[in-house]
């Protein structure tokens, strides 16, 4: 068996900044650390992410909470469950995507989330994110 390759800070945060420019946060982590992170959060709210992907059932009731502000999921499509908040106006919501990498160069599942603003839509977004797990996070 060969040890994954772990991708390095500067790598991730290289692959990041060339890849992310209209993602409003980007967070990418495991079950037990942050491997990149453009805002705070907490362990108890990245535990909470990550149980979107136990059933749609669950994902579409509970949504992504992130920094207090719900998102409510419209796709639940494993690896990749996403949405929007609907707290406003729609030309002015924020979308979010969470993906879960199983067996990625962590040795762990890891799990890449962007937000993103209007003009960017989730058609766009959501292939560039599951393109970037591709690259940057499958072992």
């Amino acid at each position: 068996m060969t040890t994954p390759r772990v991708i390095g800070r500067e790598d991730i945060s290289a692959a990041v900044k060339s890849t992310w420019q209209d993602a409003s946060r980007v967070l990418i982590f495991t079950n037990s650390k942050v491997v990149h992170s453009t805002f705070e959060t907490t362990e108890v709210e990245r535990a909470a992410l990550t149980t979107v992907f136990a059933d749609r059932e669950t994902a579409l009731k509970q949504g992504l909470v992130l920094g207090g502000r719900r998102y409510e999921v419209h796709r639940f499509h494993p690896p990749l469950v996403y949405g929007r908040t609907m707290d406003g106006d729609a030309e002015t919501s924020t979308g979010i995507a969470i993906l879960k990498v199983d067996s990625g160069k962590y040795g762990s599942p890891t799990y890449a989330l962007i937000t993103y603003e209007m003009p960017n839509v989730s058609a766009r977004m959501v292939q560039m994110l599951a393109d970037f797990g591709k690259t940057c996070l499958e072992g």
